[in-house]
């Protein structure tokens, strides 16, 4: 599960054919990286922001331990809280201490089965031993594990959550074309769709998946992009949230970077809607997607989600190196840190309004009349949550208390 002293990791992205990408070796604590001759000479910028395509060596900037002293976007491959549990978990049944291990010797384990179009060689994943899906079983194992207790499937967990990130416990699995369940690590079947499966925590309200399914209907009514979504019914309780991934299109994969990848700014840390607009206007160019991201920016702050942090934003390249903002993700009820969001709007995290916004979307050439349009029609969806909860399933509890605090974020913003 190491890899041999001094071996450098190859990385490519595995698009209808494999592009080689760069080459990775570790000095002193620190990632170099030289970028591929075919990368070169298409002027790819596989880091969007950093690290230009060009000859020589490119030491990773970041020294925040985030990144493990690794560049950025390739630190968006690693397993983070959730899925770096149940690795820690089953490595330590073969008698490794995750924490013995290299940055490069993680991305090695992640090989061929992350986020996104990178893979890594060589790939020291361990071999596939999970043969039967049963998502009420692993949702009980994993508050198990998240609790500190053993868990009869904690194999199966970390084979299917992959590379996933977040807190919340998920699964990656392939659904046919009448909605069963399929088992699949790595790529999954010809003729199946890659979804992934949340749980709940033992943190989380009883009725997260249905209040995230409710989220997820309110951000569409607001206007916003996001991929397909479901409720997955449990044998007992609250169904489970479910989604398509999006950095799988028609069984190709596209190349994935969160923004705090792209940017190289910690997901823990405090930061702001300005720089993601920035960002979002430096990586994909486009007026419509700078948009897209100040509508997101509304939503969350009217929707009361604060756990707004920079990997709760990502953008997709695809085979042609063309970037885009991809579809919104992880929206739900969050009180944030310190009952404040994590990207601030002109400088307020705690109760940004109207004039907070206006002020924002001048700077970044959204019209004060679209800024008019884009509250108008996220405060209707908000307001719609009462029905929305109810389809979805959401207790007459949570609705309320999600309720009240919809109310009260309006009275503070208008």
């Amino acid at each position: 599960m190491r890899l041999a002293p001094g071996t450098p990791l190859s990385v490519s992205l595995a698009f209808d054919t494999r592009l080689p990408v760069a080459r990775v070796a570790m000095a002193a604590g620190v990632a170099q990286l030289e970028w591929s001759a075919e990368v070169i000479a298409k002027k790819l910028a596989v880091s969007p922001l950093k690290y230009p395509p060009e000859t020589g060596l490119h030491a990773a900037s970041s020294k925040d331990r985030e990144f493990l002293g690794l560049h950025g976007f390739l630190a968006d491959s690693l397993p983070e809280r959730w899925g770096y549990l149940v690795l820690r978990k089953r490595l330590a049944k073969l008698g490794i201490d995750i924490t013995s291990l290299s940055p490069l010797d993680l991305l090695a384990l992640v090989g061929h089965e992350g986020r996104g179009a990178l893979v890594f060689e060589p790939a020291i994943t361990p071999p596939d031993d999970v043969v039967s899906l049963d998502l009420d079983a692993l949702a009980a194992d994993a508050i198990a594990l998240l609790e500190g207790e053993e868990a009869k499937l904690a194999d199966a967990l970390a084979k299917l959550g992959g590379g996933s990130g977040g807190a919340r416990p998920k699964v990656h699995v392939g659904f046919d074309g009448k909605g069963k369940i399929s088992v699949g690590t790595g790529e999954i079947a010809p003729g199946q769709q890659a979804w992934i499966v949340k749980f709940r925590a033992p943190t989380d309200l009883i009725d997260i998946g249905p209040i995230e399914e409710a989220y997820a209907a309110m951000a569409e009514v607001a206007g916003l992009t996001l991929s397909e979504h479901r409720l997955i019914p449990a044998k007992k309780g609250p169904g489970h949230f479910a989604t398509r991934r999006f950095d799988r299109l028609g069984g190709k994969r596209l190349h994935m970077v969160s923004l705090a990848g792209a940017i190289e700014a910690p997901s823990d840390g405090p930061s702001s809607y300005d720089m993601f607009l920035r960002a979002t206007r430096a990586i994909t160019r486009r007026t419509d997607n700078v948009v897209a991201a100040f509508q997101r920016m509304v939503f969350n702050v009217l929707a009361h989600n604060r756990d707004d942090h920079t990997r709760q934003h990502a953008y997709l390249m695809d085979q042609t190196g063309e970037w885009r903002l991809a579809p919104a993700f992880d929206l739900t009820y969050a009180p944030g840190p310190g009952g404040e969001h994590y990207l601030d709007v002109e400088g307020e995290g705690r109760q940004p309004t109207r004039a907070h916004a206006l002020k924002l979307g001048k700077r970044h050439g959204v019209h004060e009349k679209r800024v008019a349009e884009i509250i108008d029609q996220t405060r209707a969806a908000v307001s719609d949550w009462p029905k929305l909860a109810k389809a979805a399933g959401v207790s007459t509890g949570s609705t309320k208390s999600i309720g009240g605090a919809h109310a009260r974020v309006w009275a503070e913003f208008k």
